[in-house]
């Protein structure tokens, strides 16, 4: 007894230290419902017990004097629920099937006994939530072991309607939104990536219980996305010892080839050619092995329990590469991944729960790998650089059920990621890349067969001596944040139930660079002119060349230690009135700033450049939910929320002095490319001939010019509002048909916006749209900088319209499945924090959508405005599984949908100018693809098994084109604002050097793959 006393006292204390260092989320559901006697009284001190494999402990409460009874804080899972009365007959639920976040309704009748009778059990288990506005789905281990699936928990969530995989959005697409603005948790706690916001860990199946995805309609208690919530809950321990043995292959012996590559052609830039992906890149022979296992149970019955995991990952790619030169040579990346996690979860008290869990994800790599246009014969081999990257998240969570009318519940979380260990220094010498430098966007470039530039200095298309992202010192990458959030959640009676929370939340994040150069960067841009927003200013013999981090443009790089606090608060309430119409009503407030990244500038570092109050962020959320019948079966349910934003990091650390970028031109009268930038007695600041390109000291163009007095004062935070309408229908025992239409309309974006001045162009953050860009705009018109009949800025377009059916059945019977149909429009002008225009490109809020005051209009100066990369018209959905009495499961996931829309595009000063608004060349084609599983389970005697499985990714190899080649010219034109603004003007007027891959099928989907498994089960 001592034994256990100590175990749970060291717990505790474990979990009230972490909370000293502790965005998180409730990550629980609970059971309602109102027991009467046969006459439909009301039956007070009802004994209501709740069990499940996944409950630590029992949960209990009795019913009030009304009848009600509320089993609080509960873990997703499948329940028993008892009823128990002196003088009535005990009653058991089973089989009561919980959601991520529900509310389950369960009303019972009881009736008289004189003697003790048996237990009756009831079916029908309720399936629909008549509580809850909140569309999306949660994905259970149950599901997702018997499909198709990657090894990283988002491989999944596209089954669910209104998600898609769009890589031309940056990823993981909920409801028209780009992949960077989703929130994802993992035990409550926040691993949105700070700097770019994709999710900044993997955590693969064997660690996970359950995914949801919420998609609209979620309460106040939510904020920071625009897209969707993302939660991952790992597995827990039991009042019984499980355990597996696993492990799993994928690699080149289980995937076909990879597609063809559309590319210019090697040594003439004029022509495209789809190369083999053998011949640009190498043959890949790489194998990935990951093999590790679990155990599961508890420590003291009952009270504590634990579940670990420990899945490390061995990948080895050997590739085989034909260089330019004609050598050949066999290139290898080495990576190992320490994939482990760790879970405490106890009962310390009746009805005080609280759990402590940890998921690590560090992985290194050795080896860069080469390819064609790599030198055979580097100064350092590419076998030879690596880095570290650390990455963890610890969750903790304390859930107390004080009585029948009050819960309290507080989380917290630490999430940390870093880049260290770097293997090699950078080599002696420049970094050499044959590739335009901004402005006018980066293109490859070649200088076979140009005038007089011997053979031994011609090198192929986009060729390079070592990476750029090799060419820093890189001492760290830090990311960081700790959080803490708590609430209180009470049950009152007043004109019908009410469930009121109150919560707060608190996040302290920050980052901590320093990763600059040793050498100069060099872009050689062969037989070019350069051209910068409209100005030719002309080249030299062979073209040009720009450089970054020499003595002209200053360092390059990141330097950097900025940290900065945001905070939540929140209230809601859940009414239901007479038993059926739930409004659910709340307000969510945040608070946050962008801290200054000028470290070590007294002037600026104590700047909060973006500072946005609670009453800058008022979010109301309003839900009303109708139980047609009464008994849980069919709800309609509609609701409206204004959702904010939270800014990522990416944009900070550019504008506000971390990242610093200056970058100066020169004429290219040399062919001897190999020796400028180099360092010398001679030339101790490195060697760069040639006259300057750009005239006016200091000869540079600032990228990244400190913003601090150009960044709006009155800037909105970027927000959208929601509106949702649906219902759902509980079919049979086990089967649900939902519709949803939802409406989403983007109110403010935040970018950065480039106006001409008397002072030079300035980047501007602040609303597309707004009074403040609008008056730079005039400034820069009255000073002629700008043509007089400039239109003002546009604002950020955004609208999605979706229609989303459903039906889904859950597992029974040895099988489930499920079908939905969506039918939406994505419309507008701006795709969000990721950019659909410039093929997924994630640089949150500081896009090229408005950099020039013409990329917002066509070519008759109409405003852009149109379907949006993204858009998928139609898109169907069909997944399911069989398990087979004799052992054999087999499982399947079929999706189909429209093409996307594809614009034509003029390469400017920036990439991104639509000349024919969008939509002018149609659509990529009609895409459809599917992912089979099959496994073979072995009983080896007790509840010992072996399991055998296959996941394969497009088992019929489908190779459709996921885009169209839409960019029209390679490089600037030295087109006029005046022509421009003037309307109905034409590119070919100014002898564009035309861009051969236009109009052509890109992208083709990825060919056929699988992982095999074998699982030891005990």
């Amino acid at each position: 007894m001592k034994k256990k006393r100590f175990l749970l006292a060291g717990f505790m204390l474990v979990f009230l230290a972490s909370l000293a260092m502790a965005q998180v989320t409730q990550q629980s559901g609970r059971f309602e419902g109102r027991v009467a006697d046969d006459q439909g009284n009301p039956l007070a001190g009802v004994a209501v017990q709740a069990t499940s494999p996944k409950l630590v402990g029992k949960a209990t409460t009795v019913t009030d004097s009304n009848g009600v009874f509320r089993l609080l804080a509960l873990p997703s899972g499948v329940y028993e629920i008892t009823f128990t009365l002196a003088g009535f007959k005990p009653i058991a639920r089973r089989d009561v099937v919980l959601g991520l976040g529900q509310t389950l309704i369960i009303n019972i009748t009881m009736e008289p006994s004189a003697i003790e009778e048996q237990v009756t059990v009831m079916g029908e288990a309720p399936l629909v939530d008549v509580k809850s506005t909140v569309k999306g789905m949660t994905i259970t281990k149950e599901v997702f072991e018997n499909l198709p699936r990657g090894r990283n928990f988002d491989s999944l969530v596209t089954t669910i309607p209104g998600v898609s995989n769009e890589y031309l959005l940056g990823g993981t697409s909920v409801d028209g939104a780009s992949g960077l603005e989703n929130m994802y948790y993992v035990d409550g706690t926040d691993i949105t990536d700070l700097t770019y916001g994709r999710s900044a860990q993997s955590v693969n199946f064997d660690f996970v219980d359950e995914v949801q995805v919420r998609a609209s309609g979620y309460q106040a208690e939510f904020g920071g996305s625009l897209g969707g919530v993302i939660s991952v809950i790992t597995r827990s321990g039991g009042n019984q010892f499980s355990g597996e043995l696993v492990g799993y292959y994928s690699g080149y012996k289980l995937r076909d080839q990879y597609r063809d590559t559309l590319s210019l052609k090697i040594d003439d830039t004029s022509k495209a050619v789809y190369y083999p992906y053998t011949f640009l890149t190498g043959k890949n022979r790489d194998q990935r092995y990951e093999f590790g296992g679990n155990l599961g149970g508890y420590l003291i019955k009952d009270r504590l329990w634990f579940f670990g995991s420990f899945m490390p990952v061995l990948y080895r790619n050997n590739r085989l590469v034909t260089h330019s030169d004609g050598t050949t040579k066999n290139w290898r990346r080495d990576e190992r991944s320490w994939n482990y996690s760790f879970k405490l979860t106890a009962q310390v008290l009746k009805n005080f729960r609280m759990s402590a869990s940890i998921v690590n994800n560090e992985w290194k790599y050795k080896g860069d790998l080469a390819s064609r246009n790599s030198p055979s014969n580097p100064t350092v081999s590419f076998d030879e650089y690596g880095f570290t990257y650390p990455n963890y998240s610890a969750a903790f969570s304390a859930d107390w059920t004080a009585s029948n009318s009050l819960l309290i519940s507080i989380r917290g979380g630490y999430f940390k990621s870093d880049r260290t260990g770097q293997l090699v220094q950078p080599p002696d010498e420049p970094c050499f890349q044959f590739l335009t430098e901004a402005p006018g966007g980066y293109f490859t470039t070649t200088n076979i067969g140009l005038l007089d530039v011997p053979p031994a200095y011609q090198r192929p298309t986009g060729y390079y001596n070592y990476s750029r992202a090799n060419a820093s010192v890189v001492k760290k990458n830090l990311n960081e944040r700790y959080s803490l959030a708590g609430d209180v959640n009470y049950f009152i009676t007043a004109a019908g139930e009410h469930s009121i929370k109150l919560g707060a939340q608190y996040v302290r994040q920050g980052q901590n660079y320093d990763s600059t150069p040793k050498y100069a960067i060099l872009f050689f841009a062969w037989d070019r002119d350069f051209v910068a927003y409209g100005t030719n200013y002309g080249r030299g013999t062979y073209g040009y060349y720009g450089v970054r981090n020499n003595s002209v443009t200053g360092p390059y790089g990141s330097f950097y230690k900025a940290y900065s606090n945001r905070w939540a608060v929140y209230l809601q309430d859940s009414w239901t009135i007479g038993q059926r119409l739930t409004i659910n009503y709340g307000v969510r407030a945040e608070s946050e700033y962008i801290p200054s990244y000028a470290t070590g500038n007294p002037e600026f570092e104590k700047l909060k450049p973006i500072d946005f109050s609670f009453g800058d962020k008022i979010a109301p959320r309003v839900g009303l939910v109708y139980d047609v019948f009464g008994d849980s079966s069919f709800k309609i349910f509609g609701s409206f929320g204004i959702f904010y934003d939270v800014m990522k990091l990416q944009m900070a650390s550019g504008s506000y002095g971390g990242f610093k970028w200056k970058s100066t031109y020169y004429k290219l009268d040399t062919y001897e490319w190999d020796k400028i930038g180099r360092v010398s007695d001679a030339y101790p600041d490195g060697y760069f001939p040639g006259d300057f390109l750009l005239p006016d000291p200091p000869h540079t163009l600032d990228f990244r010019a400190p913003s601090f007095d150009s960044t709006d004062p009155n800037m909105k935070p970027m927000s959208q509002m929601e509106f949702s309408l649906g219902g759902e229908k509980k079919l049979g025992e086990n089967v649900a048909l939902s519709v949803r239409g939802v409406y989403k309309h983007l109110l403010w974006a935040i970018e950065d916006i480039g106006v001409l001045l008397p002072e030079g162009e300035m980047y501007y953050t602040t609303n597309p749209g707004g009074d403040f860009i609008n008056e730079k705009y005039a400034e820069a018109r009255a000073a002629g900088l700008i043509p007089s009949a400039a239109p003002d800025c546009p604002k950020a377009k955004r609208e999605y319209y979706g229609l989303n059916i459903a039906i889904d059945k859950r597992f029974s019977n040895n099988w489930l499945g499920g079908f939905s149909y969506t039918l939406s429009r994505l419309s507008g002008n701006y795709s969000g924090l990721a950019s659909g225009d410039e093929y997924g490109r994630g640089d949150p809020n500081t896009e090229r959508y408005f950099d020039l005051w013409y990329l917002a209009f066509d070519s008759q100066m109409k405003k852009v405005d149109g379907p949006m990369p993204g858009d998928r018209t139609h898109y169907f959905k069909l997944y399911g599984s069989y398990i087979f009495p004799f052992g054999l499961t087999v499982g399947a996931v079929v999706n189909a949908m429209s093409g996307v829309p594809t614009s034509t595009e003029w390469a400017l000063d920036v990439q991104g100018y639509l000349p024919y608004n969008r939509n002018n060349l149609g659509r990529s084609p009609f895409l459809w693809y599917t992912n089979a599983y099959v496994a073979y389970d072995i009983k080896l005697g007790g509840k010992t098994k072996m399991q055998i499985n296959l996941s394969v990714d497009n088992i019929f190899n489908t190779d459709t084109a996921r885009r169209v080649y839409q960019i029209y010219n390679q490089g600037a034109v030295p087109v006029s604002d005046t022509v421009i603004v003037a309307g109905n003007w034409n590119i070919d007027d100014y002898s564009p050097v035309l861009d051969p891959r236009y109009k052509k099928n890109t992208d083709l989907y990825p060919p056929i793959s699988a992982i095999l498994g074998l699982k030891l089960m005990f």
